[in-house]
Formats: C-alpha cells, structure tokens, sequence
C-alpha cells in the first residue's frame, strides 16, 4: 500500500513561506473558533524514524495559541503505565472540549513496538486494531476531531538523514544503536504498518499518508489536510457533522447469568448470615492475596436503589483485606473539569494496577441510570453508551488480564422507605 505514494513530490520553493504563513493564520483562527465551539481535537503525527517527525509538530505549533493545546510525546511506558490497560495512558492524555491535544507518537507506535516485541496486549493484531478503532470511535461521537498523519519515507532516505544526524554534534545523540535496529527492520515494520493504517483508517478518524521526503511540500500538506478537516467541521458541514456511527445493540447473553444467592424465600436468619459472613471473609482475603500474587488486578462495581446497603457492603467485603492492596472510589456527580471529556474517562482514570482491587460504590452504568432518568444527557448519548461501556469492559479485560465483578443491590419500594425513615430518624 505504501509503495504507491510518489515519495518524490516536491513544493514549489517560491511560494512556500507565503504559502505556509496563510495556513498558519488560517489555523489559529480556527483554534479558536472551535474553542468557543468546545470542540475537542486530536492530531496524531506518526512516521518512520528521521521522517520529519519533531520538525512537522514544531511548524504546527508556531500557529497556536500555547493556551489550547497539549502536546504529547509518547515513549516507553513508565512501570505504572505497564501495570494498566494498554489504552490507559492515552485516555488521560485526550483533550478537553475546545483543546487540542497533539501526539507525537501514539497508541499505534505501542502498538507496533510491542508485536515487535512480542508483548501483545491482545491475542491478535486484528483484536488489537479493534481496541483502537473502539477507543477513536468512542472519542469522536463524544465529539472529538481525530486526525491521524503517517510521515512516509523510503529505507534509503532513512539512513541518509540517519548518518546526516550523526555527523552532527548537537543531533548525533539522537541516533542511538536502538535506532539503527530499528532502521535494519524497516522491512519487517512495513506489514504492520500498513495493516494498521488499513485496519483503523475509518470516517471517523482518518489517516493522510504524508509524502515526506521534501520536508516543506510534508509541511504543506499537513497543514493544508487540518485545516481542511477542522474548517468543515467549524461550518457544521454536512461531511464534517457528527455522523452517526451505528453501535453494536448490547450483547444479550442466551441465558441470564445474573448471579442470584439466597434460600428459596430469598431470606437467611441472621445466624445463617453471621456463620457464612466470616468464613467467606477469610476466603476473601485469601484470594486477595492471590491476586497480589500474581498481579492480577480486580474491579469491584455497585449499582443498586438508594439506601439499598452499597456501603455496608463494602464494609463487610473488605474487613479482613490488606488496606495497602485494595482503594474505593466513591462516586458522585461529575465535576465540572470532569463534564470537559468523555464520561468514561474518570472511571478509567481510577482503574486498579496489577493486584489491586478498586471497588467502586457506583458506577459508570450511571450514564444509563440517573443520567438517563434524570436527563442530565441526551437521548443519543445514553443509547449509545450500551455499547461504550461494553467495549469498555471488554478492553479492560483483555488487555489487563483482569476481572470485573459487578452487583445490584436490590430491595422493595417499601424497604427503602423504612430504611430512609430510619435514617430521619437517626
């Protein structure tokens, strides 16, 4: 696939700098135009090694206002991020409504490493392409604009502007025999590369094979492709409007695997409580160990009716557990910073590393509870969080070797009437 792009396209040397100052002009109004708008925006810069990388987000950043964007330079993941889920990092780097966040590097430069590597975060490359397709598709009907750019240069070039750099004093640092590995397997990056960029090139997030061996016609054509793409969707185009991605409908399962544990009047005596309650507990901290052991991490979720027992609960869960190896996220409404990204981001954002326990007192199915009842969001946003907070899960489990356990602690209209009568009462 990339072998088709003319790696020998050039720019007219004359009008460039005209050229470019219009652009830049063009895309800081649109900045803000699209700040006022609270529109979010991703651009992610990706490429070979020596491709214009550094340079490319460099020229782009001369036309912003520094106030309105984040810039994120994605390397190895630091040991706590090795402990997450694999989109973990990306997600608390994704940008408020009306910010610009731009990547250089991204989740597909992990990606691609760690096939290298062999330290897959899932089964297959197709899985893997599907988390990310899952991930951008979530963002852009939050409203995100996703702009993906792939510097494309030949083997040669590489190693021409490699050996350019090392006779460079203040740049021959940059060229590290790490780098020169990765040069000696262009050829063997190549499949995955373009199984990438066709596997995840959607309508909603879109990649630009950018010929970059003139680095100003690379330039150009960068510039000229986003302020094409955020110029639609400031007008409120019909190419550019939010396009309404069709969600998977919820998966039902063949049979109702909700777990339901009781004696056949769905009562026990409390004698019969009391006799399980501390042996289960010792078996609770037992596994808990285990857990620690083998870094497993582990997501406890309470939903259920107001004054149903969601606290007491969790204080007979966890009293004999290690505090060191479990938290609890107690959740209330959003904040007001929170309200400026996706829904899921602060829940993701409390995940637990490898041999934790997060228990969470409610949860993200309030999107389609409260939310929903309350209309705090539209029609649209909660039917498609079915589908949101299914892959949501499903990416957590993969790619962290987790497990989820989740619970809804029903009672009657009438019990819950007592209990908040008592609760006057005291």
């Amino acid at each position: 696939m990339l072998e088709k792009f003319d790696l020998t396209k050039t720019t007219d040397e004359g009008a460039y700098e005209k050229t470019l100052a219009l652009y830049k002009e063009r895309l800081n109004i649109l900045q803000r135009t699209l700040r006022d708008q609270n529109v979010p925006t991703i651009i992610v810069i990706e490429g070979w090694n020596a491709a214009g990388i550094t340079m490319s987000i460099h020229e782009i950043v001369q036309a912003l206002d520094p106030r309105g964007f984040a810039l994120h330079a994605i390397e190895k993941p630091t040991e706590e991020e090795r402990a997450r889920p694999f989109l973990w990092r990306f997600w608390l780097r994704t940008p408020p409504r009306g910010k610009i966040a731009l990547f250089a590097r991204s989740w597909y430069s992990r990606a691609i490493s760690e096939e290298m590597q062999k330290h897959a975060w899932d089964k297959s490359l197709a899985g893997r392409a599907d988390r990310i397709n899952n991930f951008e598709r979530q963002l852009y009907d939050d409203g995100t604009v996703i702009l993906k750019f792939f510097l494309h240069i030949t083997r040669e070039e590489q190693k021409r502007r490699l050996l350019e750099r090392e006779r460079n004093p203040l740049t021959a640092w940059l060229v590290t025999p790490a780098i020169w590995n990765i040069h000696r397997h262009y050829e063997d990056s190549l499949p995955l590369i373009e199984f990438f960029i066709t596997r995840t090139d959607t309508n909603y997030a879109p990649w630009t094979i950018v010929e970059a061996t003139d680095r100003k016609f690379a330039i150009l054509k960068l510039y000229a492709t986003i302020t094409r793409a955020l110029e639609k969707r400031a007008e409120g185009s019909k190419e550019a409007k939010q396009k309404k991605i069709k969600q998977k409908e919820p998966s039902h399962p063949k049979k109702n695997r909700v777990k339901r544990r009781s004696s056949p009047d769905g009562r026990f005596s409390k004698e019969e409580c009391q006799q399980a309650l501390g042996s289960l507990q010792i078996e609770m901290l037992e596994l808990h160990y285990l857990l620690y052991k083998r870094k497993i991490p582990l997501i406890i979720a309470y939903e259920g009716w107001d004054a149903a027992g969601k606290g007491g609960n969790i204080t007979r869960v966890t009293r004999y557990m290690n505090p060191l190896g479990y938290y609890v996220v107690p959740v209330a409404a959003p904040t007001e910073h929170e309200r400026q990204y996706h829904y899921l981001r602060r829940f993701i954002k409390r995940f637990p590393v490898g041999g934790d326990i997060a228990i969470f007192d409610r949860s993200w199915y309030g999107r389609v509870l409260v939310e929903r009842v309350e209309n705090y969001c539209s029609e649209p946003d909660w039917r498609r969080a079915y589908g949101e907070i299914n892959g949501m899960e499903e990416d957590y489990i993969n790619s962290s070797g987790g497990g989820m356990v989740k619970f809804w602690l029903e009672i009657s209209k009438e019990e819950q009437f007592r209990r908040f009568q008592q609760r006057a009462g005291d």
